[in-house]
């Protein structure tokens, strides 16, 4: 068991940590529509709410749109044929999470911000970073390293996009180009550098030109991006392995998995503490770091954080009988401003109230095939394990025709199979169950 010190060593020296297996994720978002796409507005609009809920440059984010004249190409229109969009507009994060439609809810901008919050703080095996772009050439080598050892990006792609900023008043991050190229990545320290070359068109302007990369796995997800956007002077990111909402199995002391803590700017004197929402009466928040020290949660320690490095910490909680708490382990300077990592930790029965807002687990993937004669597969993706959904198919007319129960689902993809072949030929529409995520399907003769 691990006890808070009331020496408060970190005045004068940096924390200990161990080698880091992650990277922090940066997220990336595909805005996809249309130039004619009214109801497009309704996205720009939440996307615009979300982005002002972010750090400076936290989440790359990029619009793509079909049908446009000379804002479309082939290139781009693969992209929307990858995620099988058919409708618009449709918002995809990082590859797993789909928004559709267009609302007031969608305008808000809390579908959004709850979809983002999937990836903010979520830890990578990989790092990558743009070490050369020219926009005058269209060349580009992004170096990707490995830093965990035993996970492998075979069968992964490297993507490029190539964006044109400020075409409109209105029409900023416009991906004007694709590239990729195959990526095989393992073992702990591997690194490797991959090039291309955009083919530029004389009309684009080379001074609103930028780029970014990301690697996609099999089943759509993304696991890390890097673009040629200047980042802030200072700031850190977190990498964080686990669900923030951990579900604890027994009074007594709770010590998390470590989670890491990057600078990924310059160095900077910072202060650490917890922020306590809220905790049952008798319940105790504090931190350790890797050398086992441990500090009260609620005391502001400051130390200098080296420009590049990394620092792990562990969460102690002491909980005494049911409840939920709820927290935010915060990084503050006078230079990079407040970055939190929201957790909550509960035992017992716990309700959505007691809670605070985790977004959905369970993300719809492909239809295959489509069209189809006689059945079709479903993917289905699952953050944790024994998470259950259900999918709903619909006709033209809206009426609903089969619901398909998806129990103890494992964590990563999953497939569902639906027999259709009592059905007669037409359209039909599949819709994950208390989601906005949707899809439509052809069946054949």
């Amino acid at each position: 068991m691990k006890y808070v010190s009331i020496l408060l060593l970190l005045l004068s020296c940096a924390i200990l940590s161990a080698e880091p297996p992650y990277y922090p994720t940066t997220p990336m978002v595909e805005n996809f529509g249309a130039s004619w796409c009214g109801a497009c507005e309704y996205a720009q609009q939440g996307l615009a709410i979300m982005e002002d809920n972010l750090l400076p440059n936290e989440a790359i984010i990029s619009r793509l749109l079909t049908e446009s004249g000379s804002y479309s190409n082939d290139e781009v229109d693969s992209r929307f044929d990858y995620y099988a969009v058919t409708g618009l507009p449709a918002v995809i994060f990082n590859g797993k999470v789909r928004v559709d439609g267009a609302d007031d809810a969608v305008a808000s901008g809390e579908p959004f911000i709850d979809a983002i919050s999937n990836f903010r703080y979520l830890a990578s095996p990989v790092k990558m970073e743009v070490t050369n772009f020219d926009a005058a050439s269209g060349a580009i080598t992004v170096n990707t390293t490995m830093y965990n050892d035993t996970y492998t990006t075979d069968d992964g792609t490297l993507y490029f996009y190539l964006l044109e900023d400020e075409l409109l008043p209105d029409l900023t991050r416009l991906v004007r180009s694709v590239k990729s190229l195959p990526i095989s990545l393992s073992g702990e320290g591997e690194s490797i550098s991959l090039s291309t070359t955009f083919s530029l068109d004389p009309s684009w302007n080379a001074d609103h030109l930028w780029a970014f990369a990301f690697i996609q796995m099999p089943g759509n997800a993304i696991i890390q991006a890097a673009s040629t956007i200047e980042m802030p002077q200072f700031y850190v990111r977190a990498a964080v392995p686990f669900d923030n909402a951990i579900q604890g199995t027994g009074d007594g002391v709770y010590q998390s998995p470590l989670f890491w803590v990057y600078n990924m700017g310059e160095a900077d004197e910072i202060t650490i503490s917890i922020e306590t929402i809220s905790a049952p009466e008798g319940w105790t928040l504090n931190y350790c770091d890797t050398a086992g020290n441990c500090y009260p949660g609620s005391m502001q320690i400051p130390f200098n954080f080296a420009a590049q490095a990394a620092k792990s910490f562990d969460l102690n909680i002491w909980a005494e009988g049911e409840g939920t708490a709820r927290l935010n382990f915060v990084l503050e300077s006078d230079n990079g401003g407040i970055y939190k990592i929201p957790f909550s930790y509960s035992l017992g029965e716990t309700s959505n109230s007691d809670l605070f807002q985790v977004p959905a687990q369970v993300s719809l993937g492909k239809s295959y095939p489509n069209p189809f004669l006689h059945s079709v597969n479903f993917e289905i993706d699952s953050q944790k394990t024994g998470m259950t959904a259900a999918i709903e198919i619909f006709n033209i007319k809206g009426q609903k025709l089969k619901e398909l129960p998806l129990t103890n689902l494992k964590q990563g993809q999953n497939t569902i199979s639906w027999n259709a072949e009592d059905l007669p030929a037409g359209i039909y529409f599949y819709h994950l169950k208390n989601t906005k995520q949707s899809g439509k399907i052809v069946k054949l003769n």
